[in-house]
């Protein structure tokens, strides 16, 4: 039997690892699997509310102290360690590159534990990045590399990775979003704001590279509150972005009947609301992911991505931080000029099963 330590932090990787569990399930005679939480995102919205939605507890909350930078990352390290030290696992299960997969890796490796990293490869060559240095380091630490893409191997191959700890298992994101598409049928988020399906453009904003840049953000504001006169605007707010925006004061955070800002959804209204956009403005890695899956259009801020093959074969664009390029690309768009999008391998809702049996079946 094989000691699992599955390592959740934020709202992605709660996600994902509900949608991996149910494929680790099925070899619970084999693998032993404990679900460990962070704290990362204390938020309820983030984090306890997808918990009960999934119908996935934590077999063990590490409820690390609320404190920003790299004292968030130590916080995490040192209560790791302390449940190391009373139950060690055989390998550490870590998704993409918040803190928290990065400060339990850094853990695992101290104490000669096998890490296993979901995700593995993705790069946007943009070093300022917290993202971009966190998936270098973590995949550094990992043992076996699971790869969601050509494009991640390729990466990999390129920084001297040995193909023996690669595994070609493919996207667990897209594993979440064709198990919890049928659930997301069911949701009345629609009927709540009145929407009729793509008449309305969806827009979430929360990394800090994207915030820090408050002149950025307060232009981007001002033109989406000047095309709301003709087009319906919703506005996910995540948590961080609201006490960013509360202090700028050219930003008012009043809804208007075109210019809709709402609370985070949970995983089923936010799904049904992205499916049936006509357009989405991110900054968010998962949702470039999401709206390629869907075929939904989507317009990417900032200069770099670490999904580039969402730009190749999916309906995402790249647009900078250029407001009158944005504005422009968001009527051209309005008006039919729209990407189409072609299947991505290994994005087929299978990558849990392939895990779940790779795992099994080590020495």
């Amino acid at each position: 039997m094989r000691k699992i330590d599955l390592i959740v932090g934020v709202r992605p990787d709660i996600i994902q690892a509900a949608a991996l569990n149910q494929s680790l399930l099925d070899y619970e005679d084999t693998l032993d699997l404990r679900v460990i939480y962070t704290g990362q995102h204390y938020d309820p919205e983030l984090s306890q509310d997808l918990f009960d939605q999934f119908n996935m507890q934590p077999h063990i909350n590490l409820e690390i102290a609320r404190i920003e930078g790299v004292k968030n990352l130590a916080s995490i390290m040192i209560a790791y360690e302390n449940q190391l030290l009373l139950d060690s696992p055989d390998l550490v299960l870590v998704i993409g590159n918040s803190d928290s997969a990065l400060g339990c890796s850094l853990v695992a490796a101290r104490h000669s534990i096998q890490i296993a990293h979901i995700d593995s490869g993705v790069r946007s060559f943009d070093n300022h990045l917290v993202e971009e240095q966190n998936d270098i380091l973590i995949d550094r630490l990992s043992t076996i590399l699971f790869t969601g893409s050509e494009e991640a191997v390729i990466n990999l191959i390129r920084e001297g990775y040995d193909n023996i700890n690669m595994f070609e298992s493919g996207n667990v994101r897209a594993d979440a979003v064709f198990g919890n598409l049928g659930y997301s049928e069911d949701s009345s988020i629609l009927d709540r704001y009145g929407l009729e399906p793509a008449s309305y453009i969806m827009v979430t904003l929360h990394h800090n590279h994207t915030l820090k840049n408050q002149g950025f953000v307060a232009s981007l504001f001002t033109m989406l509150e000047a095309l709301s006169e003709n087009i319906r605007f919703y506005i996910l707010l995540h948590p961080k972005t609201v006490l960013v925006l509360e202090r700028m004061p050219e930003i008012i955070l009043e809804s208007t009947d075109n210019l809709q800002f709402i609370a985070s959804q949970n995983y089923w209204d936010m799904l049904k609301l992205l499916k049936n956009s006509a357009l989405v403005i991110t900054d968010s890695q998962g949702i470039q992911e999401e709206s390629s899956i869907l075929g939904v259009q989507c317009l990417t801020l900032g200069s770099s991505t670490n999904r580039p093959i969402t730009l190749a074969r999916g309906t995402n664009t790249l647009m900078g931080n250029d407001v009158p390029a944005i504005r422009e690309k968001i009527l051209e768009i309005m008006d039919g000029d729209r990407l189409d999008g072609y299947p991505i391998p290994g994005w087929d809702g299978k990558a849990g099963q392939r895990i779940a049996k790779y795992l099994s079946e080590i020495q």
